[in-house]
């Protein structure tokens, strides 16, 4: 018997110790926690580094205060938030050794082009991506990004100018986002734009002859496309959502070989503000690798003219013939590779 106390006394002794160190190291969390409490200072958003949770308790230095939060908020929207802690965005830069290190990489290029293209319709100018500077991003499962970037307007020649975009997605897995802000920074956006989901998804028709016998629908020039790049860029969202391990050298392999738009109202089809692309398009291979064929991708966009924002929706068509965007072998092919071992 006394063996036995002796060892549960050795087991209750380690537990003491054991909760003693937990106790250590979460104390700065207890102190922190009371001095904000007593400081009238707000934690916004959740705890994701607790290392400088504890740095930041240890120095005296809570989170930022509600008063300031809100005053930094409302004076750049969450787009310049370097210094401020507790704003619930990660931040990230896209200049320097930084740019291979950033998250969604394909994904923030292609919503800065879409904030620019909302920008054109609004304003009817040309503005072309010239290079990205930094994005915040909140993300619980569906993202919100706020991008800064560079762009020129190629037609009027006009000096560059630094932008402002916000994208919101509405889900995770396919597209369905809104681009609620898109400025020249400095300019202020009137009241406060919701993002917006888009109802009322179309299907693809039954018999591809109702194309031709309609009005609404109208085919588009192949050689036309390069003049219309939005299009394209609609297309390489839907693509990159549903499968967000995919690259650009992928998305830039996609070749689109029928596009018809559908529009409701009486303007020119490719300067449609809110319309439907039904696309057939090629360059995604079966099972991973191998042989092409042809996919189906339709995505509804729609401009509220009130707001200014431009939400979209677009899914690819599933069929029987699905597609692995890249298989495990895919994988370890393109590593081999990598290594020139094929």
């Amino acid at each position: 018997m006394f063996p036995r106390s002796s060892k549960i006394n050795q087991q209750s002794t380690r537990f003491d110790e054991e909760e003693k160190q937990k106790d250590e190291y979460l104390r700065p969390l207890y102190e922190f926690r009371s001095r904000a409490n007593e400081s009238d200072v707000c934690v916004h958003g959740p705890i994701t580094n607790f290392r400088q949770l504890i740095r930041s308790s240890e120095n005296n230095q809570p989170s930022l205060s509600i008063a300031r939060f809100d005053e930094e908020n409302k004076r750049n929207d969450g787009f310049d938030i370097e210094g401020i802690r507790g704003s619930g965005l990660m931040p990230f830069s896209c200049q320097g050794l930084s740019t291979f290190t950033y998250p969604y990489r394909p994904l923030v290029k292609r919503y800065a082009k879409l904030g620019l293209h909302r920008y054109n319709i609004k304003e009817g100018t040309n503005f072309e991506l010239d290079a990205l500077i930094k994005f915040n991003m909140r993300s619980v499962g569906a993202c919100s990004f706020l991008i800064t970037l560079a762009a020129r307007d190629t037609v009027a020649g006009r000096p560059m100018q630094i932008f402002q975009v916000r994208v919101d997605e509405n889900r995770y897995g396919r597209l369905d986002a809104t681009c609620t802000t898109a400025r020249i920074k400095g300019e202020t956006t009137d009241g406060f734009c919701l993002p917006q989901q888009v109802y009322g998804f179309p299907g693809w028709p039954s018999d591809d002859g109702v194309f031709d016998a309609s009005e609404r629908f109208c085919s588009v020039e192949i050689s036309k496309l390069r003049s219309n790049s939005w299009i394209r860029l609609y297309l390489e969202l839907t693509v990159y959502t549903n499968d967000r391990r995919i690259s650009d050298e992928d998305l830039s392999k996609l070749e689109i070989v029928k596009v018809v738009i559908e529009t409701t109202y009486d303007e020119p089809p490719l300067k449609a503000k809110s319309s439907v692309l039904y696309i057939v398009f090629k360059g995604l291979a079966r099972n991973g690798f191998g042989e092409q064929l042809e996919r189906k991708a339709i995505i509804k966009s729609v401009f509220d003219e009130q707001t200014g924002s431009l939400s979209l929706m677009g899914d690819l068509c599933k069929s029987q013939d699905d597609v692995t965007f890249m298989s495990v072998e895919e994988m370890h092919y393109r590593f081999r590779q990598s290594l020139g071992a094929v």
